[in-house]
Parts: C-alpha cells; sequence; structure tokens
C-alpha cells in the first residue's frame, strides 16, 4: 500500500494541496440530485419496494434522491455503515456518487499510508461508482473513483482504499442489501429506477 503511494507520490501531490484549505462541505440537500437518508424517504422507499415486489405489482418503482439514499444507508453492512455520518447521495447519469464524513480513527493503521498525519478526526469522503444487482437481495456499487478531503487517489488504488474505507471486496464492490424483487437499476440524475425483471441490454 504504501509502495503504490510512493509510487504515484507525483500525481498525488500534485493535489495535495488541497488537503489544507479545502472546502470540507458536503454537497447540499436542496440540490435535486442530491438526497440524504430521512425516515420519511425510507417509509416512502419501502413501500414502492414492497409494491414491485407484489403480485401484479409494477414493472418498474423510480426512487427520488431522499428515497435511494435511505436504502443505500439502510443496506450497508453496520459495520461499515458506522464508519460514516452526515451521508449523501448523488445521482448522476449511470453512476451514483456517495458524499459523507468518515471518521479517519476507525481506518485499520496504514490506510493512508504518509498521509495518516495529515487527517483530522472526521474527513469529508466522495466515492463514485456504478451499481448493478447481482443477485436476489443483493446489488453491487463499484466504487470508480474516491477522494478524501478533496484528494483524488490514483486508479490503481482506488479498490484497496475502498477495501480499507468501505468494506469493499477485493474488486472495489461494496454490497448492498436490496430488495429481492429487484431484477435490475439504472442511475439517472431524477431518480433511480428499480426493475422487476433485467431489461436484457435494452434501454428502457
Amino acid at each position: 500500500m504504501i509502495a503504490l503511494i510512493y509510487w504515484f507520490r507525483e500525481p498525488i501531490m500534485q493535489t495535495g494541496a488541497r488537503w489544507f484549505g479545502g472546502s470540507k462541505a458536503l454537497p447540499p440537500v436542496a440540490d435535486t440530485a442530491v438526497g440524504a437518508p430521512t425516515p420519511s424517504a425510507t417509509a416512502t422507499g419501502q413501500g414502492k419496494l414492497r409494491s414491485l415486489g407484489a403480485a401484479g405489482g409494477p414493472d418498474s418503482v423510480i426512487l427520488t434522491p431522499n428515497e435511494m439514499a435511505s436504502l443505500i444507508g439502510a443496506g450497508i453492512d453496520w459495520n461499515v455503515r458506522k464508519m460514516y455520518d452526515s451521508m449523501r447521495v448523488e445521482l448522476q447519469e449511470g453512476k451514483l456518487v456517495v458524499h459523507a464524513r468518515l471518521d479517519t480513527r476507525s481506518l485499520p493503521p496504514g490506510t493512508l499510508g504518509p498521509f495518516s498525519g495529515m487527517v483530522g478526526p472526521r474527513e469529508p469522503l466522495r466515492m463514485g461508482g456504478t451499481v448493478s444487482i447481482e443477485r436476489p437481495g443483493t446489488a453491487r456499487f463499484k466504487i470508480q473513483d474516491i477522494s478524501l478531503r478533496g484528494i483524488d487517489f490514483p486508479g490503481p488504488l482506488v479498490n484497496s482504499i475502498a477495501k480499507q474505507m468501505a468494506g469493499a471486496s477485493s474488486n472495489g464492490a461494496i454490497p448492498i442489501k436490496v430488495d429481492p424483487a429487484v431484477s435490475d437499476v439504472a442511475v439517472h440524475p431524477t431518480g433511480v429506477v428499480l426493475y422487476r425483471n433485467r431489461r436484457g441490454g435494452v434501454a428502457r
């Protein structure tokens, strides 16, 4: 891990200034593409999922950003989820971005290598990637990019960092519990479409 950071020290240090004095603000929920977990969003989202799984139910349902944030927050393993607070979910076309404040004290020793002494107890974390249904009841959030306190980690480091910071598998994917009725998913800035049946590669 430290060797990799040393190898990519130049691109990391080129953006290292962002570690100091950069904005630590999370994206505002007022942004229509950004949502946060709320009790009401949890309730309405669960209602939509129940309708999807019911006999004679719809072929698909659309979750709002708040409902998707609630689904992500509830679906991540608690041992990982407890490391974050102030979680936000940003919807982009074909991509999901999770913003949160990370409790850096909960990271395994050596995760941040030489940067360990540069971070505070809680720092803004951004993880972007794609979402897919792996099997009934389990979705995979495949992390493609990570930044902590505004610094972007080089691609070759993403999987390793994702494993340490988010409990991801060796390929950088975080398992998320979902309703078994969900067979496919499509992310758009206006909402996340959950499908009863796989789309078979046909856009809907």
